[in-house]
């Protein structure tokens, strides 16, 4: 990767994917050792409840109790099933239960990506046909777009940035590794999805 920073200079998208943003005139040795030092201070429960203020859990669930609906688990799946039940029957009484604190597993310790399935176009047509790698692909991009939207309908800030994704080379050897989601994705009729770039179009987005 510092091989690519030096080359290329794309320290700062690496930053930004990460959540982390850097200026645009920050040299790729900088953003690097800002990278190591994020990395120093990563703990085993991971970044994002690390820059929380600290809470105080919850009491230990005793006794008998009654729910219209229980998730089991506080992760990303368990908290957005429990919101949209809520959302779609008001009236039921939705529990969530959580052997630890909310995010603390794997939703917690993850890099804060939300990527849809555009660049898997090519497997997912040799998958699941054409109409349903399309189907699949749509409900990926409609899922990160409803996380944005929630954010800013809730006036949540989760460091949400619609930045889109890059895929590079950094050697010869990895040219054109990207082809083939750029031609399925015009001959699916949404080329707008994956957009080949020469090498001054990557030096004007970083």
């Amino acid at each position: 990767w510092a091989r690519l920073c030096r080359r290329h200079r794309f320290g700062r998208i690496h930053n930004e994917c990460l959540g982390y943003s850097a200026r645009r005139h920050t040299s790729p040795r900088a953003n690097l050792r800002r990278n190591v030092e994020v990395a120093r201070r990563h703990s085993a429960h991971g970044h994002w409840l690390g820059e929380l203020p600290a809470m105080e859990a919850m009491p230990r669930l005793e006794g008998t109790h009654q729910a219209d609906f229980l998730v089991v688990g506080g992760g990303y799946t368990g908290m957005w099933a429990a919101w949209t039940i809520a959302e779609l029957q008001p009236d039921a009484s939705v529990a969530i239960l959580e052997a630890w604190r909310a995010g603390e597993g794997p939703s917690g310790r993850n890099g804060g990506l939300a990527s849809a399935l555009w660049w898997s176009l090519p497997w997912l047509r040799a998958s699941f046909g054409d109409a349903g790698a399309l189907e699949i692909a749509e409900a990926a991009q409609a899922a990160v777009d409803g996380i944005g939207s929630w954010c800013e309908e809730q006036d949540v800030d989760a460091h949400f940035r619609r930045g889109g994704s890059m895929q590079v080379s950094a050697s010869p050897a990895q040219d054109g590794a990207w082809d083939a989601s750029v031609r399925a994705c015009a001959e699916l009729g949404v080329p707008e999805q994956c957009i080949a770039l020469d090498e001054a179009d990557v030096r004007a987005r970083c």
